[in-house]
């Protein structure tokens, strides 16, 4: 005999299909998402649906490096930034240690 599930669980998961299906279908309807569907690209991805994915996993899996790419680039320029002006300001500081004087 198989168990049947309990009536909560097949609630909850008709409560997720029925979410899941609400953001497609606003995913669907967006302007943006449906000018990119008629455009020559998005017509050769949607005919084209394993370049489509290859091209979305690719993105996502770059993402991360040309992020941590980014952040270094960002923290190198402030670190640098904040060593020119304390250099700056340190050096305008200093006293003369001699002054010569012309007769």
């Amino acid at each position: 005999m198989a168990k049947e599930e309990p009536p909560s669980i097949s609630k909850d998961l008709q409560e997720l299909q029925r979410k899941l299906s609400l953001l497609i279908e606003s995913i669907q309807n967006n302007s943006e998402v449906v000018a990119l569907m008629k455009s020559p690209v998005g017509q050769y991805l949607d005919r084209h649906p394993f370049v489509a994915l290859t091209l979305l996993v690719f993105a996502a899996m770059s993402a991360v490096p040309v992020g941590f790419f980014l952040l270094l680039v960002v923290l190198t320029f402030l670190v640098a930034f904040v060593g020119v002006i304390l250099l700056e300001d340190h050096s305008h500081n200093k006293t003369p240690v001699a002054t010569v004087s012309w007769l």
